[in-house]
C-alpha cells in the first residue's frame, strides 16, 4: 500500500471500520504518525467530526499501525477544506455574497 506523503491531508479506512481524516506527521516501515486525527460521524446535518481518541494527549501526534489501515488516500477537496477549518487556530471565512 502506497502511503502519501507526510504533510499530505488524508482519508483512512480502518480495520476496525471507523473513517480517519487527519494531516500524516510523519511514518516509518510500520506506523504511520497523524496530526489532529478525527473520525467522520453522521449527524442529522450530514457528516460530522468527533475527536479521535478524546481522552488522548496528541501534541505529538498519534501513531497508527500500518497493519490497522485497509485503505488511504486523499480526501475530498471540501473535507480538506472542513478539516483545515475545524483543526486550525486561524478561521479562514467564507466569501461574503453580500453587496455593499
Amino acid at each position: 500500500m502506497k502511503i502519501p506523503e507526510n504533510d499530505k491531508i488524508v482519508t483512512i479506512k480502518m480495520t476496525t471500520g471507523e473513517e480517519v481524516v487527519a494531516k500524516i506527521k510523519d511514518q516509518d516501515d510500520l506506523t504511520i504518525t497523524l496530526d489532529r486525527p478525527v473520525v467522520i460521524m453522521i449527524s442529522q446535518q450530514g457528516l460530522a467530526f468527533g475527536a479521535f481518541i478524546p481522552t488522548m494527549e496528541s501534541v505529538n501526534g498519534v501513531p497508527i499501525n500500518k497493519s490497522a489501515i485497509v485503505a488511504i488516500g486523499p480526501c475530498l477537496d471540501k473535507v480538506c477544506t472542513e478539516y483545515s477549518n475545524a483543526v486550525s487556530p486561524i478561521k479562514t471565512v467564507a466569501k461574503s455574497s453580500l453587496i455593499v
